[in-house]
């Protein structure tokens, strides 16, 4: 009798076909062989009968390194992928096994079956339901189908066949509507027991499609799955006899003969290979590849009611119905769409965005100045900023941003309101205007988005001026374009990370430094928003810019929005950054290494502008302080 440890290292839906020919191998040889397997995915083998323990160092055990090399011949031979390992089996220990069942090999527990599917924990009851796969991995997005096509499909449909959507952490899955919502919900057993329960499963070609021929079904009958497969593989390789298999093989030039096996639709600048032209799809329409795009969602809709109109499937009662809504509502609050972007995801959720963001909705006048600042440390250096612009004759409004009122008070609002500042609660702002992480450096893009002025310049709170700044509105620069930054000191060997993806090379020139801006938001609000959207996925983009570094540099050439900025470079002073006009007079003191403090612990510093002055309106604010 044979010992054999299979190993494998390939994906779930591959393994799935694995599970076949352990099968077909017991079936053809009974009682010669031993098995044991060594794969990524240890789930889809439990409760298999046909596996048995062994150590890999074990007397008469052979390691046998699984491949599929039947693959490469499936565009002109007549095999479907559950021949592929058998294949391969066959020509490694010289057997002649063959397809015993034309699906994959999953076996559940009488237990398991005995468990409430997480469909019934979220409606109270056993109602029947369709699984759907709205999206895919990131290594392979020539998969996908439109997210707006499911929905389509999924609106059709509604109160009639409830529809659970599942999807990997990690992957594209955006949402849909009308949906119980499991994504990121359900470890691989849990989709194997999920899809038991289910009745039906809507797919591209992926591992979803395959573990719904090979989970058994509760009635003994065939489990309806429509699949929107286009023409990357060859039909023939894929479907399943029971499946609605909607292909376009033999439609276009590049899947004519056969299938493409091309990986992407873009590129998605990650540094892949599958980036490469070679791999990458030949004939893209309304950014889905053409062969995808021609599988519209009538033709799904039309496929999943052959289910119906045959008679195998029956519709939603109006009980299930009520318990689908109620379903419904009990996963609407799902925090699947809060996981950070990945370096493959960046890319096209960036240009996603780009697309939505309308011109300017809001009409918005006049000028003002946002600082952020909050807590004692933040105020108290906002307090020199504000000080120090009216004394330089600077009489534009102030809104000062801050987050709650534990970062800024009603004292600290009675004590800089006299000077024409009014305080800003982002929290409260946010209940209205959503964001999706709102911190200390998100707030930056935020707050001059959600302020009232048409024109707007941002000051850092550790920002002092040296001259009355209003002058910059009136510039040709900021008539030219209606933004005007200012460089950086330093270079972020990281950045370049974040330019790729977006589809751009770094530019030649310095890098932003974000501690004041002057930006017309009617005509810059596109890129602002963009900005903001960085920021808001902060748990990405920081790891590869430091905070909001960069992001306004980043959304404004990627939307092609002119900007003017400064050709001098910072003069740097001890924990300082100076910055200057557009004719080299210094007109910005950036203490952003050495902040103001309330016990005015700070070294003086040879250079800095305006210092007495500075110290003595610390020493003011702490009188007021102690008065209050």
């Amino acid at each position: 009798m044979r010992r054999l440890i299979l190993r494998s290292s390939f994906s779930v839906g591959d393994i799935v076909m694995m599970t076949a020919a352990v099968r077909d191998l017991h079936c053809c040889y009974p009682g010669e062989f031993v098995t044991d397997v060594r794969t990524p995915f240890p789930e889809l083998w439990e409760n298999n009968p046909y596996l048995t323990p062994l150590a890999e160092d074990g007397a008469g055990v052979e390691m046998v390194e699984c491949t599929y090399p039947l693959i490469d011949k499936s565009d002109w031979v007549p095999y479907h992928c559950l021949h592929g390992y058998i294949a391969f089996l066959n020509k490694r220990l010289g057997l002649q096994i063959e397809a015993t069942a034309f699906k994959g090999d999953i076996h559940l527990s009488e237990q398991e079956k005995a468990w409430y599917s997480q469909v019934h924990e979220n409606t109270g009851a056993d109602i029947p339901f369709w699984i759907v796969a709205a999206g895919g991995k990131y290594d392979i997005t020539i998969k996908w189908w439109a997210t707006e096509r499911y929905q389509k499909v999924i609106d059709h449909f509604r109160g009639r066949i409830q529809f659970v959507q599942v999807g990997d952490e990690g992957s594209h899955h955006p949402k849909l509507e009308g949906v119980i919502d499991l994504r990121g919900k359900t470890n691989l057993r849990e989709l194997v027991r999920l899809v038991y329960h289910s009745q039906g499963v809507l797919c591209g070609v992926t591992s979803l499609m395959h573990l719904a021929a090979a989970v058994e079904t509760r009635d003994d009958a065939r489990r309806a799955c429509v699949v929107v497969a286009g023409g990357r593989e060859p039909a023939h390789w894929e479907a399943y006899p029971d499946h609605q298999y909607i292909h376009t093989n033999g439609a276009l030039p590049c899947c004519r003969t056969s299938g493409c096996w091309r990986d992407r639709t873009v590129a998605l600048n990650d540094g892949d290979e599958r980036d490469n032209p070679e791999h990458r799809c030949v004939d893209v329409k309304d950014r889905l590849p053409r062969c995808m795009s021609m599988i519209t969602p009538a033709e799904v809709i039309r496929r999943i009611k052959t289910y119906f109109v045959g008679g195998a499937l029956e519709y939603l009662t109006d009980d299930e119905r009520a318990s689908a809504e109620r379903g419904i509502r009990a996963t609407e609050d799902n925090p699947y769409d809060m996981q950070p972007l990945t370096l493959p995801a960046a890319g096209l959720a960036c240009d996603a965005f780009a697309r939505t963001i309308p011109p300017c909705p809001l009409h918005l006048e006049g000028r003002g100045i946002v600082i952020c600042a909050g807590g004692e440390r933040y105020f108290t250096n906002a307090w020199v900023c504000i000080n120090m612009l009216r004394r330089l004759g600077c009489d534009l409004p102030i809104q000062l941003w801050h987050l709650g009122g534990e970062e800024l008070d009603n004292t600290m609002r009675a004590l800089v309101r006299p000077l024409g500042v009014s305080c800003v609660n982002a929290h409260k702002v946010r209940k209205n205007r959503p964001a999706r992480m709102l911190g200390g450096w998100q707030m930056k893009p935020y707050a001059i988005l959600s302020s009232p002025y048409k024109e707007v310049l941002f000051l850092d709170a550790d920002n002092m001026p040296c001259v009355n700044p209003e002058f910059l509105f009136e510039s040709p620069q900021f008539a030219m374009t209606g933004a005007i930054f200012w460089p950086d000191h330093e270079q972020l060997d990281t950045s370049g990370i974040v330019w790729k993806s977006c589809g751009m090379a770094k530019p030649a020139e310095a890098e932003f430094e974000s501690g004041q801006m002057v930006l017309d938001k009617g005509r810059c609000w596109r890129a602002l928003r963009l900005a903001l959207w960085f920021n808001e996925h902060s748990d990405f983009y920081y790891r590869h810019l430091h905070g909001d570094k960069e992001t306004f540099h980043i959304a404004f050439c990627k939307l092609g929005q002119p900007y003017s900025l400064v050709p001098h470079p910072m003069k740097p002073l001890t924990g300082t950054m100076c910055q200057h006009d557009f004719g080299g007079r210094r007109i910005f003191q950036h203490r952003n290494t050495d902040k103001w403090e309330l016990s005015l612990n700070n070294r003086r510093v040879d250079g800095f502008m305006y210092e007495e002055e500075c110290r003595g309106y610390i020493l003011r604010l702490r009188e007021l302080w102690r008065e209050a």
